[in-house]
């Protein structure tokens, strides 16, 4: 294991180019094109989410699940293996990965409930099949099993946690000992650099309504392969763009910010330390906290709209009408009114139920042109003759 993102596997051997995601489906872009390739991995990571959320996993462990899904289909395709099994293998593993682990025959039963709701027949209901599958899924992530996810980057910089880059000679929790030890006595200094327009080392103060957008944001990403692309604090960076966009920097004079707890104590904590170290407070202007930051824009510009490109496609696949609308005769008689819709304006649909034939589709044609290539039999036919054989 490592406590530092720079020398973690994470950062050495899970940062991937782009060219070698698209060679990883190439074999799955025979039978499907790339439009539903990139819905099968937003309806594989929705499918992994209903999943935790009936083993009650929290967002960290769903988010290491998903991951672990993105890895493993690297190195194999949609159409050569079960991916049900795959994504339950996936919480079942990331469960036990984030310390708290779920039993196997419970997994089983609530994935095949999962999928039953779903309306998908091809996961095997067997535990041994997902303790096999356990081992082949290890197999193909090295033993890999650290990964650090962009959440604690997003609260470090929006000075919700205090910032640990492992380049302190202190232990976090010797550094916060000792920091809470001189709360008392620096309690009036304190408040006082609150309230200047910057605090504490590559921090902003943004409000409520723009963190919210930054966590909503950072578990739609799953969605996506940006974390496969990306360091952590590059998809962090991204999001708090996007939401800098989308809502107006707190004012620290008249902010509505937590007042209190958590972020006004992390806050003075990175400022003691960045004083003790003459680190100068950056600008709280969005334009000054990203300059302060040593990124390439390019590659964060890159980021921000692979971000922002899931939106549409997401909403063609999966309206958020239907995301949110309830169960029961009342979805049924909604979908049904969407389809009549679709079909009245001419439009291709590919959702949710259109992905599962996909994905079975896949499989089943896969099969064939695995057992009938089409170069079967070349060079080791007997050539011919044009003449009739004559009867014996």
């Amino acid at each position: 294991m490592s406590s530092s993102f720079w020398s973690s596997s994470h950062c050495h051997h899970w940062l991937v180019t782009r060219s070698s995601v698209a060679a990883a489906r190439s074999i799955d872009l025979r039978y499907a094109t790339p439009r539903q390739i990139y819905c099968l991995g937003i309806w594989f990571a929705n499918l992994i989410q209903k999943l935790g959320k009936k083993l009650a996993l929290r967002q960290i462990p769903i988010a290491t699940a998903t991951i672990f899904f993105r890895r493993f289909y690297l190195k194999n395709s949609y159409c050569e293996t079960n991916p049900y099994l795959v994504l339950a293998a996936c919480c079942f593993v990331a469960a036990k990965v984030e310390e708290t682990p779920v039993h196997i025959k419970t997994v089983v039963s609530e994935a095949k409930l999962m999928f039953q709701e779903n309306n998908i027949k091809l996961f095997p209901a067997d535990p041994h099949k997902l303790g096999e599958m356990e081992f082949y899924l290890l197999e193909d992530l090295d033993f890999h099993l650290v990964i650090f996810h962009p959440y604690r980057a997003l609260w470090s910089m929006t000075g919700r946690e205090p910032a640990d880059s492992g380049k302190f000679p202190q232990s976090r929790v010797e550094e916060d000992q000792e920091i809470k030890k001189r709360e008392a006595d620096a309690k009036k200094k304190r408040d006082e650099e609150i309230r200047k327009a910057g605090s504490g080392e590559g921090l902003i103060e943004i409000n409520e309504g723009a963190m919210q957008i930054c966590q909503f944001m950072l578990n739609d990403t799953y969605r996506t392969e940006v974390h496969l692309l990306y360091p952590p604090y590059i998809i962090a960076l991204a999001v708090i763009c996007i939401a800098l966009g989308l809502a107006t920097v707190s004012n620290p004079a008249q902010s509505k910010t937590r007042s209190s707890s958590t972020q006004q104590n992390t806050l003075a904590q990175s400022t003691s330390i960045s004083e003790s170290l003459g680190i100068r407070p950056p600008s709280t202007e969005a334009a000054g906290f990203l300059a302060s930051f040593n990124v390439s824009l390019p590659v964060l510009l890159a980021c921000v709209q692979d971000i922002i490109v899931l939106y549409p496609i997401w909403e063609t696949f999966e309206p958020s009408a239907a995301r949110n609308q309830p169960q029961g005769p009342l979805a049924a008689a909604t979908a049904a009114v969407q389809k009549d819709k679709l079909e009245v304006e001419g439009e291709d649909k590919f959702g949710p139920e259109e992905a599962e034939a996909l994905v079975r589709r896949m499989i089943e044609e896969r099969v064939v042109d695995v057992g009938h290539p089409d170069d079967a039999g070349v060079g080791t036919m007997p050539k011919l003759s044009g003449k009739k054989r004559g009867r014996q």
